[in-house]
């Protein structure tokens, strides 16, 4: 039997660049993994089957995961199956990724259980197929992307900052959330140099207290297309603020928001102020890359 995390991930920054004639956004962005992540377990059967922790998730191939083990034994032409667990704990529709880093550990630790290899192409193909952040999750670490998210440039790894995340109890749709898309924007950010900060050796903290040498990488252009409609979401951040986070930023279209903390002892403490009103607070911590064998 194999287990593995599933790492869920942030967006240190996230700009929406354009729009491609099949509909689809390009983003300028940054992935960061972060410490919470799903668990997933594999075991040899001779059939292909999915259960989940969450009987709100279906277990066919309307799940991801279950669409990215039968994409990749089709592939392969892979007689064999396989048995999967997921015990879910990355919150549904919060901006976090979690789906999307599901359906990679399944394409990674399928190999392992299979015994097989594929090519980096015939990878990625199969990872854009699934979803946009799918190629990003096989990588993990700090990565900018470009494109729909599937072009990615690893980042020099950031030391360890910690972060208080908060989900308030509801979901965003990301497909909602793009239609209140309207191009261009007044004033489009560009992607601060992640990569220089990261050879500095400097916390988001720091950064984002004015050490960072100009402006702060933190910024999420769907803040402002998002908050308007969920007013609980400003207030979830000021709220962070108000608790000593450094900075507070919503990940990707929502809804969970985090803040940067200076130390594990200062987010533990903002942890403790956020728990009394919202259940579902994590004390996490960003991690590296992910080594990927095809």
């Amino acid at each position: 039997m194999i287990r593995v995390t599933a790492h869920a991930k942030v967006n240190l920054f996230l700009e929406i660049t354009g729009k491609r004639p099949d509909g689809y956004h390009t983003l300028s962005t940054v992935f960061q993994t972060i410490s919470l992540g799903d668990q997933l377990t594999f075991a040899p059967a001779a059939e292909l089957s999915l259960s989940c922790s969450d009987p709100e998730l279906p277990a066919d191939e309307r799940n991801i995961a279950m669409r990215a083990a039968m994409r990749l034994r089709e592939a392969l032409k892979e007689p064999r199956g396989a048995k999967i667990h997921l015990e879910k704990k990355v919150p549904i529709g919060a901006g976090l990724g979690g789906g999307s880093s599901d359906a990679a550990a399944v394409l990674r630790r399928m190999l392992t259980l299979w015994g097989r290899r594929i090519g980096g192409p015939a990878m990625q193909r199969l990872a854009v197929d699934l979803g946009a952040d799918v190629p990003f999750f096989l990588k993990g670490g700090i990565c900018a992307a470009t494109g729909i998210g599937e072009i990615l440039k690893p980042l020099k790894p950031l030391p360890k900052n910690w972060l208080v995340l908060v989900y308030p109890g509801f979901g965003v749709s990301t497909q909602e959330a793009y239609a209140k898309v309207r191009l261009p924007f007044a004033v489009p950010h560009k992607v601060p140099s992640l990569a220089a900060l990261a050879s500095r050796g400097l916390a988001l903290s720091r950064v984002q207290a004015g050490e960072g040498g100009g402006e702060g990488p933190l910024f999420n252009r769907f803040e402002e297309l998002v908050f308007p409609d969920h007013p609980e979401l400003p207030r979830l951040k000021q709220e962070l603020l108000d608790a000593g986070a450094a900075a507070a930023l919503m990940s990707g279209s929502g809804s969970s928001i985090f803040g940067v903390a200076a130390s594990r002892a200062q987010g533990e403490k903002i942890l403790n102020r956020m728990k009394k009103r919202y259940f579902q607070s994590w004390l996490v911590h960003t991690i590296p890359a992910i080594s990927v064998n095809l």
